[in-house]
This record gives C-alpha cells, sequence and structure tokens, in this order.
C-alpha cells in the first residue's frame, strides 16, 4: 500500500523562513503540518512545496515582531484534502484575539486552541491527519490550563475515529500531559531522541540549555489503523526539531 511523507514542524512564526523554507523544499513532504504559522506566510509555502491544498486557522493575532498577523494552524498537502477543525478552547469561528505573553493564565485566555485535521486522499487511500498546538507552561510544568485543555481535547480525539496526530504539545515526554497522550495512541518519536527544542535556535538555549535538553514536546501519535516509519527529527531548522516521517495505513 502506498506510503505519505509527512513533516510537522513549529516554525515560529516568520523567524526563520530562510531555513523552514529551504528545509521544505528539499524533503519534499507529501502533508506538511505547521504550528505558528502567519496566514500572509501561505503564499511563500505553497509555492516553495509547490501544492495547492491547504488549509488554515488562526489561534491568535501574534505582534508578530512589530507585523501583528493571524497566526495559529496550517496543513498543505500536495493532494486533495477535506478539512475539519474542532476547538478545545474558544469559540469556532469567533475572531481571533490579540495573544497575551505575560503569563500561562493571560495565554490561555487569549488564544483560541484546536486541533485541525485534513483528510487526504491519494488514489484509493485516504489518510486523516491532525495537527495542534498545545498551551504553553513554564518549565514544562502541568498547569490547571493544560488539564482544562486536556479534558476538552481528549472527546474530540475520541470521536475522531483513526488519525495521526502531530504538533507542539508543550508538554515534556513522560510528564503527566504527553503520557496521557502516550497511553491512549502509539508515541512514534524514537527515544534516541532527548528534546524536540533546537538547542542552538531556541530563546530559552543560551540561558537555560540544561533545561530545555531533556524536553520532548513535540509528537507523532497514531491510532492502530496508521504506522509512521523512518521517524527522525531534524534540527537548525526552527526553534523546535521538525518532525519527518513515512505514513502508512496498515
Amino acid at each position: 500500500m502506498a506510503s505519505i511523507r509527512l513533516v510537522s514542524l513549529n516554525i515560529e512564526r516568520a523567524l526563520h523562513l530562510d531555513t523552514v523554507l529551504p528545509f521544505l523544499k528539499e524533503r519534499k513532504p507529501d502533508v506538511c503540518c505547521l504550528q505558528e504559522l502567519r496566514e500572509p506566510d501561505i503564499p511563500r509555502f505553497l509555492d516553495a512545496l509547490s501544492m495547492r491544498h491547504f488549509a488554515f486557522v488562526p489561534m491568535s493575532i501574534h505582534p508578530s515582531e512589530g507585523h501583528p498577523a493571524p497566526t495559529g494552524l496550517g496543513i498543505l498537502s500536495r493532494f486533495p484534502m477535506d478539512t475539519h477543525v474542532h476547538y478545545y478552547r474558544g469559540i469556532a469561528g469567533s475572531p481571533p484575539k490579540t495573544f497575551d505573553f505575560p503569563d500561562s493564565k493571560s495565554k490561555f485566555e487569549s488564544e483560541h486552541a484546536m486541533v485541525l485535521f485534513g483528510t487526504i486522499h491519494t488514489g484509493n487511500t485516504s489518510y486523516t491527519i491532525g495537527t495542534t498546538h498545545f498551551g504553553w507552561t513554564p518549565n514544562g510544568k502541568p498547569d490547571e490550563y493544560q488539564r482544562k485543555d486536556l479534558a476538552a481535547l481528549l472527546p474530540i480525539l475520541d470521536a475522531a475515529g483513526e488519525f495521526v496526530l502531530t504538533g507542539d504539545f508543550n508538554a515534556p515526554r513522560g510528564g503527566e500531559i504527553f503520557s496521557e497522550f502516550a497511553r491512549r495512541y502509539t508515541d512514534n518519536i524514537p527515544l534516541e531522541y532527548k528534546t524536540s527544542i533546537d538547542l542552538t535556535l531556541h530563546r530559552a538555549a543560551r540561558t537555560k540549555r540544561n533545561e530545555i535538553a531533556d524536553k520532548m514536546v513535540d509528537g507523532l501519535f497514531t491510532t492502530p489503523a496508521y504506522t509512521a516509519s523512518n521517524v527522525s527529527l531534524e534540527d537548525g531548522v526552527s526553534d523546535h526539531c521538525a518532525v519527518v516521517a513515512t505514513i502508512k495505513k496498515r
């Protein structure tokens, strides 16, 4: 049975486009899941990847280094795609708010959260790929806001059937939140990788390198209908490593 090439990456808005775009162009994924994608940058990604099919949903209006723009989740595909959005924080269709930085509470209240699913049709096979950007907490420790999001998200996933789920979960492997996903779904990130945070490009690398060196916060989860092989994390692209994999249906 045919397979598809998948890349998932938190691109940190427009800060690393000079490395992100050449990387994706060279890797030629069939499906690309992006977190922290700015809506004005979508044409550049479609052009670089020679793709026509995409979906975007904003989580907030991000100041984006002086250039405010809707910023959120995107899925780009070489193949035709049906998309579905399920909010687990905020109200579907409501305008995004201006992102507020100071702490996890302000971020929680100023940002929508959702899972964006794309069902990709290639030949006689369809693949359902989802992506999300889970709420941030200081030092990777779970808090009441992450627990609220988890309680709202899990019923959505329970009703979604078979899927691949990618994204930045802002919760390290081995911790309470990540472990709940890993208990329900297959965690496909090889154990040899200890962190998915880029230890050179992440803003915390200078002052908190030891703290982020063991934080596997990006995920690639699958339900039983899917397998993920040739999974790797690629650094030097953004402040998070790119998750690269081959996805196949059983």
